[in-house]
């Protein structure tokens, strides 16, 4: 599948986390890294959310989202396996937002203070997370640029080409990620409503 559109971690490509963090000299207690599996459409944490982790994708998807000051929901970002997501104490209450299975999935737990400290005493693992940092960065970027310079069926057309993945839910089932957003996710993500979403893939598919 040639996704050319979705930045990756230069040099850190099949980098594991958790593989490297089993095969480090300094085991983890078992308490620190715990696996939790989410049903279809099931939230994995709402605002407030006042639990100290980092939550990384093992299998599945996840969408991530807020709500306008009107109450309505919307989404920002998707997330296949091997991405990260997660905890905002950093920011001091400004920033809350939900995380969703948008597949039966299955999630890792990294407790926050064993994260926080593995990725400052470890220089592979500082040198990742800085990497996917910058990555998530430049995506967050390029999506705006998409949004802002494009018309809206080209919008569409990046958006399909971004998440032309192929992601696997729990229960063994394959899918391509952009097919299982709806039309209000395709909508959120570049900025139209879904009534302009269905219409122009009526249009093209026509």
């Amino acid at each position: 599948m040639n996704n050319t559109i979705r930045p990756v971690n230069k040099g850190f490509e099949k980098f594991d986390l958790f593989l490297s963090l089993k095969t480090s000299e300094t085991p983890y207690e078992k308490q620190q890294i715990l696996e939790i599996e989410v049903k279809k459409n099931e939230y994995i944490y709402l605002p407030l959310n006042k639990k100290n982790y980092i939550y990384e994708v093992i299998c599945g998807a996840v969408k991530l989202g807020g709500y306008a000051d009107d109450g309505e929901s919307f989404v920002y970002e998707v997330l296949p396996a091997t991405e990260f997501f997660g905890n905002f104490k950093y920011l001091n209450g400004q920033f809350q937002e939900y995380a969703k299975a948008l597949v039966n999935s299955k999630i890792r737990l990294y407790d926050l203070d064993f994260f926080k400290t593995t990725i400052v005493t470890n220089p592979i693992i500082t040198n990742w997370f800085i990497s996917y940092l910058v990555k998530r960065w430049c995506s967050a970027e390029l999506k705006l640029k998409n949004s802002k310079e494009k018309q809206i069926e080209e919008r569409i057309a990046a958006l399909q080409k971004y998440y032309d993945i192929p992601i696997t839910d729990t229960k063994g089932c394959s899918y391509i990620l952009f097919d299982v957003l709806s039309k209000k996710d395709m909508g959120d993500l570049i900025g139209v409503t879904r009534q302009t979403v269905s219409s122009v893939l009526q249009k093209r598919n026509s």
